[in-house]
């Protein structure tokens, strides 16, 4: 019987691929400070902040081929940390996993515990609880099923009494809705209370056909975003985690296809230890995973199968405006590789793709679908996220228009759009990268913005080193 050692995973293990491992661990630093969309403190605001500029530099890196030569001769010391890193994480995953699970099937009893153990294992057996978003989503399937407009039928209040209010009742009343800064709240800066919010929507549920103006009650996504769960409901299956973990499942299965075989365990593991997906994307109910398989497929079939690659993308933008950042790069990707024209034709792929799903929707009402899905750039709501914008969430500056960060955003996007287009041929997976950057500096820059990109890009580079025909040993032999 053969021994079981790490050499065979050592091997694999280039420079770039350990930093890999290194920005996981980076990415739930920052998320853990920020606590999700929430910035609770200027400290962890701060902090927040400097543990995303290192977890985009370190993937900066990653994304540079010349990398591997310039930490070839310290490659030793960084597969030690990325081995740690794995360990730490695979226990901290699995630890979790079997908390939820036995929290689920009643093995472990909150009661049991005292605070305030107890209360965080009575809200963590409520998980998944539905955002605001989610909540209007999965509405819009069932609106849309009964054939209505999910537009014009959209009702925050009713929304979330039907899906998450069995929860809000077992964990106290539920308060992660979307606040505008109009009626009581047009004075209340940066951010309404959690007094204020709960006493709004327990008035609220008194008479649910009369959404509060204080309320973000449109349905601020494209058609996509219900649509792909029409199949699924008409099936019977209307539990939205199992239609998330089903997508979510699907973009690694396709990653792991795509990949050479030989470094298909490092994206396995690189997927199991990305603790995000699973925590706050499974069982925190993130629906804008159902996107993530778009977007994996989109980008690494563009060196083989432009046109496909384009479509898949434009139905991904279909769903949400996190894609809609990256079809621009993207286009240029394909500019490079193919020319002009093919990446014209794949332009007007992406835009069919959008038009295909938008289209109807469009002809019907087109002012209230505008309105409603260019909702979060119209309507006054409240700087929140984990970007920048952290230091007015905060009270460290106080900037109280969203204007100087919109222009941040264009800036940062138009710079990246430039420099990609200059330096992309050399530097492909940069685009992933510079998709993103804009969001950080966004009016609204929640962590889950940044979930998918990283898994991505490390599935490109692994590609790109087969493509080269670049090994960890023709890496050392170049230094």
């Amino acid at each position: 019987m053969k021994r079981l050692t790490l050499a065979p995973i050592l091997k694999l293990l280039t420079p770039r691929v350990n930093l890999f491992f290194i920005s996981i661990f980076l990415k739930l630093g920052f998320s853990s400070l920020t606590g999700g969309p929430y910035v609770v403190s200027p400290s962890k605001s701060i902090l927040g902040i400097i543990s995303w500029i290192a977890w985009f530099g370190v993937l900066w890196f990653v994304a540079l081929p010349r990398t591997d030569v310039l930490l070839a001769r310290w490659n030793d010391h960084l597969k030690k940390v990325t081995v740690t890193i794995v360990v730490l994480l695979a226990f901290a995953g699995v630890s979790i996993a079997g908390i939820y699970i036995g929290l689920k099937t009643d093995i472990i009893k909150p009661d049991s515990f005292s605070d305030p153990i107890k209360s965080a294992l009575a809200y963590f057996k409520t998980q998944p609880r539905y955002s605001d978003g989610a909540a209007l989503t999965q509405q819009a399937t069932e609106n849309f099923i009964g054939g209505k407009n999910p537009y014009a039928s959209s009702n925050i209040i009713t929304a979330m009494e039907t899906y998450d209010g069995l929860a809000s009742d077992n964990n106290g009343p539920f308060v992660n809705l979307t606040p505008i800064q109009k009626g009581r709240f047009t004075e209340v800066f940066p951010y309404p209370s959690q007094e204020a919010l709960t006493s709004l929507w327990e008035q609220s549920k008194s008479n649910p056909a009369a959404v509060p103006v204080e309320l973000e009650s449109r349905l601020s996504y494209p058609a996509g975003s219900f649509l792909i769960s029409v199949p699924f409901v008409l099936a019977g299956m209307d539990n939205m985690q199992v239609v998330v973990g089903i997508f979510l499942v699907a973009a690694i299965v396709f990653g792991l296809w795509r990949v050479p075989r030989g470094s298909r365990l490092i994206f396995a593991l690189a997927a199991a230890v990305s603790l995000e997906l699973w925590i706050t994307g499974l069982i925190g109910l993130e629906k804008r995973l159902v996107v993530f398989p778009f977007m994996v497929a989109g980008w690494l079939l563009i060196p083989k199968h432009p046109k496909l690659a384009m479509l898949l993308l434009g139905a991904g933008a279909a769903a949400y405006q996190t894609v809609w950042f990256l079809v621009p790069f993207a286009t240029l990707y394909a500019y490079h590789l193919w020319g002009i024209k093919r990446a014209a034709v794949g332009l007007s792929l992406a835009v069919a793709a959008f038009a295909a799903f938008n289209l109807p929707f469009i002809i019907a009402s087109p002012v209230l679908w505008f309105t409603s899905v260019m909702a979060p750039m119209i309507d006054p709501l409240y700087p929140l996220g984990v970007g920048l914008v952290s230091l007015t969430e905060t009270g460290i500056v106080n900037i109280q228009s969203s204007a100087i960060f919109t222009v941040l955003e264009i800036a940062a996007l138009a710079g990246g759009l430039w420099w990609y287009y200059k330096n992309g041929s050399k530097y492909p997976s940069t685009g992933l990268l510079l998709a993103i950057l804009p969001v950080f500096f966004a009016w609204r820059s929640l962590g889950s913005y940044f979930f998918y990109f990283d898994i991505i890009l490390l599935a490109a580079v692994l590609i790109e080193y087969r493509s080269r025909n670049i090994t960890p040993a023709a890496i050392e032999a170049r230094v």
